[in-house]
């Protein structure tokens, strides 16, 4: 078996919008605009400096069903700078840019091969000699609820095979259960590696085979923090399979949580505030979008409570990194001892706590919300929100509770 490199990637999301940044300057805003298109430009020019043989776009190039016209075009110029240098690409589309979308026929390089709404598998051809074959399958709708990996089997013969799919593989959480199959299917199925699309979260499900999503190359939203990027897949003569991740994103999103129990005076926790987003600005060589939210019960409460307290320390922290919001979740201090002689406030108080600890009754929190999402046609709220929103109400509900 000849030894080949390949490119990994997913969920471009060309020419996305950005949210939750009206504040931001005029400056991040316009670097933010072109950060899709700048992430592939990494990519591509990672696969033309590493000498890859192919590259695997597993899903989502585009963020919408009728494409943008910017969009199209940038992607076939980035392919033809991959077509320059003989480098195949492999493409199939995902929900939110099925075959049925405007600008689906928008015409690409020969190097180009996109796959249709069939199961099939087709050849790696380097130097005359196939050394990979690539199966694939694109979405010809938004909306594709069947199995697809239950059609996909190896085909007979030693060479090196790779299965293409953009699905929720394994029901991950946050993530619309599209073309959803169990991690059983993709193993019986019989392929050397599964290159996956749609979560956008970096993860390898399985080492043997490798069943891997490389998440998407460019955070979007607060949700989407730390680094972001592609694979580069090394395929030895054995068919040893070898995982190199390569960051791509250009702009970066983080969180920082900070409670307030240890900070008695208002300057101590600028401080504090000032250290971590510093320290979070150091770890990355461009620009940092940062999530903050204050926590934890203190003597600093009340000052939190005051009007624009919320904009005066984002302000603190301008010199350091562009904040996307921040947020207060803080609480009173509470002598729990001596709230056991306060009946309701100490029923609340247990309540609140199950609520943090036991999953079940989140659920079942969780379930009670779900139809406020679903008549706005918006996603359930995941663990982590649920949780905040928890603690935000019962730091203002014992507030409430104790007041005179």
């Amino acid at each position: 078996m000849a030894e080949f490199r390949f490119i990994h990637a997913a969920d471009l999301h060309l020419d996305s919008p950005f949210r939750g940044l009206a504040e931001t300057s005029t400056t991040l805003r316009d670097r933010l605009g072109s950060a899709t298109f700048q992430a592939l430009d990494r990519i591509v020019t990672h696969a033309i400096d590493s000498k890859s043989d192919f590259v695997l776009f597993a899903g989502d190039l585009y963020d919408s069903r009728d494409r943008s016209l910017r969009a199209l075009v940038e992607f076939r110029r980035q392919m033809e700078r991959l077509e320059d240098r003989d480098i195949g690409a492999f493409v199939v589309h995902g929900n939110h840019d099925p075959l049925n979308g405007w600008g689906s026929e928008f015409k690409m390089p020969s190097n180009v091969l996109t796959f249709d709404g069939n199961v099939a598998a087709q050849p790696v051809i380097r130097n005359g000699r196939e050394v990979a074959r690539v199966t694939g399958i694109s979405y010809t709708k938004e909306r594709v609820t069947d199995n697809l990996a239950l059609s996909f089997r190896r085909t007979l013969g030693d060479v090196y095979s790779i299965a293409l799919l953009h699905a929720n593989i394994g029901r991950q959480s946050g993530h619309a259960d599209y073309a959803p199959a169990p991690m059983t299917d993709l193993v019986r199925a019989g392929f050397d590696y599964w290159a996956l699309g749609h979560v956008h979260t970096r993860a390898i499900l399985s080492a043997s085979p490798p069943i891997v999503y490389p998440g998407n190359p460019q955070g979007r939203h607060a949700r989407e923090t730390g680094p972001r990027g592609c694979f580069q897949v090394d395929v030895d003569s054995r068919g040893g399979t070898r995982l190199k991740f390569v960051e791509t994103d250009v702009v970066r999103w983080s969180r920082l949580e900070l409670s307030i129990q240890d900070h008695s005076r208002m300057e101590s926790l600028i401080d504090g505030l000032q250290d971590n987003a510093r320290r979070i600005a150091a770890e990355f060589d461009g620009p940092t979008v940062l999530r903050c939210r204050l926590v934890g019960n203190g003597p600093l409460h009340a000052d939190l409570q005051r009007e624009g307290m919320s904009e005066e320390l984002q302000y603190q922290l301008q010199d350091f990194v562009d904040v996307e919001s921040l947020r207060i979740s803080t609480g009173s201090e509470i002598d729990r001892t001596g709230l056991k002689t306060e009946p309701i406030v100490s029923d609340f108080l247990s309540l609140v706590e199950r609520a943090q600890k036991d999953p079940a009754f989140r659920d079942e929190l969780a379930e009670s919300l779900s139809p406020l999402f679903r008549k706005r046609e918006l996603f359930a709220p995941d663990s982590a929100r649920i949780v905040e929103w928890i603690e935000k109400a019962g730091a203002l509900g014992v507030d409430l509770l104790l007041r005179k």
